[in-house]
């Protein structure tokens, strides 16, 4: 599913794909509907996507590479506390979340600490929060306002 966001705040519904987003085939031509439709490539765009990696080579196909993309962060902290033990979640949690508050060096620099800390007892944890890491700090290197972080 494609949803848009307005000026506003407000989102729509761009448009829908029966399949997997880890399919090239559907989320290509999921975006190429979209420009068939009015959304055009020729107009820098952010994309928030879930991590897929169809996802993100059809973003490039289609759209091109020059667009910025931003990598779910609910998604991205689900991924990593599937990989810790409860005891840890809240701490491994709120330092994701305030790692997501400082500005991107910053921010990248706290998870890199993070996922040295994991490595040696959970390292799926290290690894998932390190593969695609620059992509969830793209709000904060565009300099959007917290509110849409």
């Amino acid at each position: 599913m494609a949803i848009g966001v307005d000026s506003k705040g407000y989102k729509y519904v761009l448009g829908l794909r029966d399949g997997a987003s880890e399919n090239a085939t559907v989320c290509t031509a999921l975006l190429e509907d979209l420009v068939e439709r009015g959304v055009k490539p020729d107009r820098r765009r952010l994309f928030v996507i879930d991590g897929s990696k169809a996802l993100r080579k059809a973003i490039d196909a289609v759209y091109g590479s020059d667009n910025p993309v931003q990598r779910c962060r609910n998604h991205k902290r689900k991924n990593v506390l599937d990989h810790v033990p409860d005891s840890m979640k809240d701490t491994v949690k709120a330092t994701m979340n305030a790692a997501y508050r400082l500005d991107s060096a910053k921010g990248m620099a706290r998870l890199e600490e993070l996922a040295k800390m994991l490595e040696a007892s959970h390292p799926s944890a290290a690894g998932s929060l390190r593969e695609g890491l620059a992509e969830t700090f793209t709000v904060n290197r565009l300099g959007l306002p917290g509110a849409l972080r």
